[in-house]
């Protein structure tokens, strides 16, 4: 073979061994990225879970973002301290679009410098939701002393609009200075934010989706409802103090309401034909403004001296009622069983706080004197709760009713402040069975074997559930 040839020759053997060396040290790279990861998933079995699960994980952490740096948006809460985990997790979380579609910016954390500088703060939030690809948002922007400017904040807000499902404006004011009255909210549904009463405020004139509202505001504030123009025919659900009744007449269609009422007088009575769930704070005498006729569940977390307010209310109403959350402190218990007689016949839930050693007795008794009366008709409970009990209860009474009420009662709650000494014996059994001698406890232990979800004890610890057996009879 000629010379020119046999150089020709070594010249490709020099560029095969070459390019050789080069797939060996990537394939050696390789091996040492995957023994990395081999070492990673073996030390965090978390990370051997399947994409899908782990998306799944993901999804469920609470995802805010709570707090401003210089360099930008938390790192320190999900999801952005996700993606400092692993590789494989940035991936993840940078590849899940419903991860950045939660935001929450507290705009007094953010340093001046950083306002200052034209924007910064604009660009770390487009950042953020630019990953959320085209999910709903929800989005909450809080704002105490001003510092940030409201036209920026009104350019973020008209930028997502058009897929904003949930917005919170804290402490905006003027509200109209968003000039949210026009703006469509096409996805809206759920709406938050405080409003200065004194002004005349429009707001989401154009969201045909809102049907929730939460009205933030301090309870001497109240509402001027004439100054607040909303979309008001189309809300079924409302938080919120209030000082008169305008809303049970400019919203109609209201399904749920939970509201702060101080206390005050409203010259006539009101029906609202739709409500169906009724939450009162501080003061239970706006029951004597309303009739609800379609009320199935009321909460009335005031301290209720005046059963009188309540009787006459559920007299008048006649709702269908099934759930009653209240306060029953009020040793003359006379005036909460006439008030309870009036829903006894479909109320399943019941809830009492704080419940006089009478109110506990009319329940449970199943007998009547002169002096004692029964609510023998809450035939209907499935569920019973009585929460920071401190009057004692009869034991024997309870235990009779929980085995003649087995049929239907599901759930038992009944929380002392103090332990209670359930070892006393007695012979009760379920109708139609044969009776059984054995302890409180034990009686509670059947009650539980039998499908009955028994809690009798400290908020600590649930006395119904020792492992004690039950003695033979």
């Amino acid at each position: 073979m000629p010379t020119i040839d046999l150089r020709r020759r070594l010249v490709e053997l020099d560029a095969q061994i070459l390019e050789q060396k080069r797939a060996l040290r990537d394939l050696q790279q390789t091996r040492i990225t995957v023994e990395r990861e081999l070492r990673e998933t073996a030390s965090y079995p978390i990370l051997a879970l399947p994409v899908e699960i782990t998306t799944e994980i993901f999804h469920r952490l609470p995802l805010k973002v709570a707090s401003y740096s210089g360099s930008g948006l938390s790192s320190y809460v999900a999801p952005v301290s996700l993606t400092a985990v692993c590789r494989s997790w940035r991936g993840i979380a940078l590849s899940t679009p419903k991860l950045w579609s939660t935001m929450e910016i507290l705009f007094d954390g953010v340093p001046p410098t950083v306002i200052a500088e034209p924007g910064m703060v604009e660009l770390s939030i487009h950042r953020w939701l630019g990953r959320s690809g085209e999910c709903p948002l929800s989005l909450t922007f809080i704002l105490h002393d001003n510092r940030f400017p409201l036209s920026r904040l009104r350019t973020i807000v008209h930028q997502y609009a058009y897929r904003t499902r949930y917005l919170n404006l804290d402490d905006f004011n003027p509200m109209d200075a968003l000039e949210l009255y026009s703006l469509s909210f096409p996805s809206l549904q759920a709406a938050t934010f405080r409003c200065d009463s004194n002004l005349e405020t429009h707001v989401f004139g154009n969201a045909p989706q809102l049907h929730s509202l939460h009205m933030l505001s301090l309870p001497n504030e109240g509402i001027v409802l004439a100054r607040l123009h909303l979309p008001w025919q189309q809300l079924t659900t409302f938080e919120g103090t209030i000082h008169n009744l305008d809303l049970f007449v400019v919203a109609p269609n209201l399904i749920d309401v939970k509201c702060y009422w101080p206390g005050q007088n409203t010259p006539a009575l009101i029906t609202h034909s739709r409500l169906t769930s009724l939450t009162v704070i501080a003061d239970d005498t706006i029951l004597k403004y309303l009739t609800l006729p379609c009320l199935r569940h009321l909460d009335l977390t005031v301290e209720l001296n005046r059963y009188n307010f309540v009787a006459s209310f559920l007299k008048r109403s006649s709702p269908p009622l099934i759930s009653l959350r209240a306060q029953a402190a009020d040793p003359a218990f006379s005036q909460w069983h006439n008030a309870a007689l009036h829903v006894a016949g479909t109320l399943e839930d019941l809830e009492l706080l704080s419940p006089s050693r009478g109110v506990m007795a009319s329940i449970f008794s199943s007998w009547e004197s002169p002096g004692r009366r029964t609510l023998t008709a809450l035939s209907n409970l499935k569920t019973l709760r009585f929460l920071d009990v401190l009057d004692p209860v009869s034991q024997h009474e309870l235990v009779h009713f929980l085995y003649l009420r087995s049929d239907k009662l599901r759930s038992l709650q009944l929380v002392w402040y103090g332990s209670p000494y359930l070892y006393g014996r007695t012979e009760a059994g379920a109708p139609g069975a044969p009776a059984a001698l054995d302890t409180i406890v034990g009686h509670f232990s059947r009650l539980r074997a039998a499908g009955m979800d028994v809690y009798v004890g400290t908020e600590d610890e649930n006395y119904a559930a020792t492992n004690d057996e039950a003695l033979d009879a």
